[in-house]
């Protein structure tokens, strides 16, 4: 994978709010490119109004046992998953900007023959002012373009 290809990508974000039992699903499907950068697959999309983040463009960094989330644009923040660890991440919006903590659950990553990842599945929690506010889950789904 020396160039960038065309992929589809399938993404689904659910999200337990732990005040009042709510859960909310967002899923989409967008064209994306895929790259290598070093030791990563990485994908790049575009964020539309569905995200609440048009003007924003997202990319996906998929290491071995490490996930990053960098968005650049109407909203900027770069959140890291890796297992079992605790990132602070500052989210920077058109409306502010709000320090918060993801601690990384589990992070499970499938990868075709030709060492791509295909499906990359993200359990955490987001944790404002020390309470744990949402149980969250990030599904990502890679199929090529057609």
């Amino acid at each position: 994978m020396k160039d960038r290809k065309k992929v589809w990508l399938s993404i689904t974000g659910i999200v337990n709010d732990m005040e009042n039992s709510d859960k909310d699903t967002m899923q989409f499907l967008t064209e994306g490119d895929m790259y290598r950068e070093s030791n990563a697959s990485c994908f790049t999309y575009l964020e539309t109004a569905v995200s609440g983040m048009e003007g924003t463009t997202t990319t996906v960094m998929v290491e071995p046992k490490k996930v990053s989330v960098i968005r650049l644009g109407t909203v900027n923040s770069i959140m890291e998953f890796v297992s079992g660890q605790k990132n602070v991440t500052q989210v920077n919006t058109p409306y502010g900007s709000i320090n918060m903590g993801v601690v990384t659950r589990d992070i499970d990553i499938r990868y075709n023959d030709i060492d791509e990842p295909v499906k990359v599945n993200v359990q955490y929690d987001i944790k404002l002012e020390g309470y744990t506010n949402s149980e969250n889950t990030l599904q990502i789904e890679v199929k090529d373009y057609q």
